[in-house]
């Protein structure tokens, strides 16, 4: 697993910028692909009757035409996933009921493609102190306290050996991002449900912060928001339960939880609600480039997983209205982060920010600042283990220059990701 978590980091630092970009026109132009292919489904651990409820709502939007080989799939699979979900009931249910998560998880915020993805593969390294959701655990939530071992070998054909929008190796050890196992177990009460139906991307906007006092598309009718937010609060606690009863099982500890999701950047409330004295750590990026990347990612990695095919419009508003969401709302909690440590004696700080920039070229001196910052110790097998995995990398490691964006696409991500340009120092 070490030498997996290494293999990642290293992987990550000589991803970013390793695509060429065409920014032909105000509207990037996405080209469909892949749309026959079953494989790097985040939907293939859904089971049956969460299944059926995604289609009773969805069935309508499904382009059965195009899609027909992934449906057939994800619906034979979810009968499957249902037989494994029920083992692990009888198995595991009580246990994951009594357990109780450590109460200071770790988050890793920032907007996709800034980063998040090479911290995360970097804290991962750390396994004394901390544990993470596994790319088995994510794809595969209802099931991988019991059957892991017999799964990573029966289903590794759904995987390819390489991310599609980089060359980062994809293994069901790896880091993964936990908020795709919530989206599953809580059929789809996600904000992650544009990546299958991103013509209807809108409708899960309010997913987002789950906020009561949301106006415009972040908005639901009070009784649909708090239910909504109950079932996404049950599913991402249960989750955590299960990591932790699962440390318990393979590291003798509940471990502290490190947590990665772009989409938890906006809930940073939510998630003080049910972990008080978790920490923070938002990582940024120049938006220029986010947006490049996140529009390479889309015209990748997004034509493996929809059900219905977007227009160019659809997924470069995607783009540009999850940033600002993001945005908006990791300004709003960051406020409420700077309030506690205030009131707090000066001790370790609850939120840290970082550059990607710095975490690519500088990778061991600014982990050792965010380990100084957040008050944390690092063990000798860490301090190996990141050295091990940046040696040489960083001193090879080129960024690519990027072809420039159309000047209208350009004018656009300005006028409307403009706050972040100013509040973190990037040249427009």
């Amino acid at each position: 697993k070490m030498v997996a978590a290494r293999s990642s980091a290293a992987d990550v630092l000589q991803s970013f910028d390793h695509y060429s970009s065409t920014d032909e026109a105000f509207t990037y132009k996405f080209q469909p692909k892949f749309q026959k292919s079953t494989k790097n489904n985040p939907m293939s651990g859904i089971c049956f009757f969460s299944w059926i409820e995604i289609l009773s709502k969805r069935w309508r939007q499904l382009d059965y035409v195009t899609y027909w080989p992934r449906i057939l799939m994800i619906s034979f699979l979810s009968m499957f996933n249902s037989l494994l979900a029920s083992v692990e009931y009888l198995l595991f249910e009580s246990s994951i009921r009594q357990t109780t998560p450590n109460p200071r998880p770790v988050f890793i915020l920032g907007h996709p493609r800034t980063g998040t993805t090479l911290l995360h593969s970097l804290m991962a390294l750390d396994e004394g102190q901390f544990d993470v959701c596994t790319t088995f655990c994510a794809g595969f939530p209802s099931c991988f306290l019991w059957f892991e071992r017999f799964g990573k070998q029966m289903f590794k054909g759904i995987l390819d050996e390489t991310r599609p929008m980089d060359n980062v190796v994809l293994d069901f050890d790896l880091p993964q991002e936990d908020e795709l196992a919530t989206n599953v177990l809580s059929a789809g009460t996600s904000p992650y449900m544009p990546l299958f139906f991103m013509p209807q991307e809108a409708k899960f906007r309010p997913y987002y912060a789950f906020d009561d006092h949301s106006s415009g598309d972040e908005k639901l009718p009070p009784e649909e928001m708090a239910t909504a937010r109950k079932r996404w609060v049950n599913t991402f606690y249960y989750l955590c339960q299960k990591l932790t009863l699962r440390s318990l099982r393979t590291k003798q500890a509940a471990l502290r939880l490190v947590l990665k999701s772009p989409v938890h950047t906006a809930r940073i409330p939510l998630l003080l609600r049910i972990f008080p004295d978790a920490q923070f750590i938002y990582i940024h990026r120049h938006p220029y480039d986010v947006f490049r990347s996140a529009a390479h990612m889309a015209d990748t990695a997004y034509w493996y997983t929809y059900f219905s095919t977007p227009q160019d419009e659809d997924v470069q508003e995607f783009i540009l209205r999850q940033y600002e969401i993001l945005w908006d709302r990791y300004e709003e909690g960051r406020k409420i982060l700077e309030q506690n440590m205030a009131k707090s004696d000066g001790g370790a700080k609850q939120l840290v920010e970082i550059a990607f920039d710095d975490l690519s070229q500088k990778p061991v001196e600014t982990m050792n600042s965010i380990y100084e910052q957040l008050g944390w110790d690092m063990s000798t097998d860490m301090k190996r283990s990141l050295e091990r995995t940046v040696s040489g990398d960083v001193k090879s490691y080129k960024r690519n220059r990027y072809t420039k964006l159309d000047p209208r696409l350009r004018a656009t991500v300005q006028e409307r990701w403009g706050a972040s340009f100013d509040r973190l120092g990037y040249e427009k």
